[in-house]
């Protein structure tokens, strides 16, 4: 009998790591081998000499990534100029060439200088090792509340209260991947109930870190789109967090940071498919085939979702 199912999820304990780093004159290169590869075919200089800034080398982990951007690079930006006593004006972040333009607009909102290149760079450099580097997920919702991050963010008038185009309710969808079968269904229930459809590209960068501020319910597909989310400051208007995933991508990042931040959370599960079942057994190997899959989400779970957040 199909039917909804409500779990209880447990506490959730955030796992720390290390974060250890040094300063000193090095070349920085890009860990990416293929990069640096594409990079001879495309006679980038062989190296890049940089005398008047301090190097950040960020060409690893995704920085292309919206999330991985602003909730694990940004973060650890702030903990280590805030460490070493480094002026943020005298910084120069390193990204990979083919980063977008969205990033270099995050990087801009405070005050950060980038130089985009797949090239050896030298000068004198902050060294950084996060070992693991999931273990900041414990503590950077401390570090975006260091004083130069909210300077920046107050300068950008992202709190300033003005309404604009946002609305109180949104519901944020996705396109290509991802993105929901049933979706016009979903949008006409939730326009039932105030809430107004946006897709977070549409939105200039700070818009989208405007929306956690002055947004009271959200209600989300599991993606980048939520990055924001770990800026929410206090005076943030935002309260409900409904989050849409479909069963070959559970995670409870989003979830965590909800409680790290102050907003309640539910996750709305999507429906199961037969070919998921025979996967989802194989505890040998990780269940990602269909994380980009669309899925379908079931009113009555979202209703019930809704009712009880």
């Amino acid at each position: 009998m199909p039917d909804c199912e409500i779990i209880e999820l447990p506490a959730k304990k955030s796992g720390g790591g290390e974060l250890s780093f040094t300063r000193r004159t090095t070349t920085c290169t890009s860990p990416d081998k293929s990069r640096q590869r594409l990079a001879r075919l495309r006679r980038v200089p062989r190296l890049q000499e940089v005398k008047d800034a301090t190097l950040i080398d960020f060409r690893s982990h995704v920085p292309q990534n919206w999330a991985h951007f602003l909730n694990n690079h940004l973060p650890i930006f702030f903990i280590l100029a805030h460490h070493t006593g480094l002026n943020p004006s005298d910084a120069l972040l390193i990204l990979p060439a083919n980063t977008p333009p969205h990033i270099l607009g995050a990087a801009r909102v405070f005050g950060l200088d980038t130089l985009c290149t797949d090239a050896p760079v030298q000068g004198h450099a902050i060294d950084f090792t996060s070992d693991p580097w999931t273990g900041i997920r414990s503590i950077r919702a401390d570090w975006v509340k260091l004083p130069y991050a909210q300077d920046c963010l107050d300068r950008a008038d992202i709190r300033d209260g003005h309404q604009g185009n946002l609305p109180d309710k949104a519901f944020i969808s996705r396109r290509g991947t991802r993105d929901l079968e049933n979706e016009t269904r979903v949008e006409t229930f939730l326009t039932q109930r105030g809430y107004t459809k946006i897709y977070p590209e549409d939105l200039s960068v700070t818009d989208q870190f405007k929306l956690f501020e002055q947004a009271k319910s959200i209600v989300a597909i599991h993606g980048a789109a939520l990055a924001p989310l770990l800026y929410r400051s206090d005076k943030s208007r935002l309260e409900k967090l409904i989050e849409l995933f479909p069963c070959g991508h559970m995670t409870d990042v989003y979830r965590v940071m909800a409680h790290q931040v102050g907003c309640k959370w539910i996750g709305v599960r999507g429906k199961i498919k037969p070919e998921h079942i025979q996967p989802a057994y194989d505890l040998k190997e990780p269940f990602l085939k269909y994380s980009l899959q669309s899925f379908e989400i079931d009113l009555q779970s979202l209703e019930l979702a809704l009712d009880m957040i």
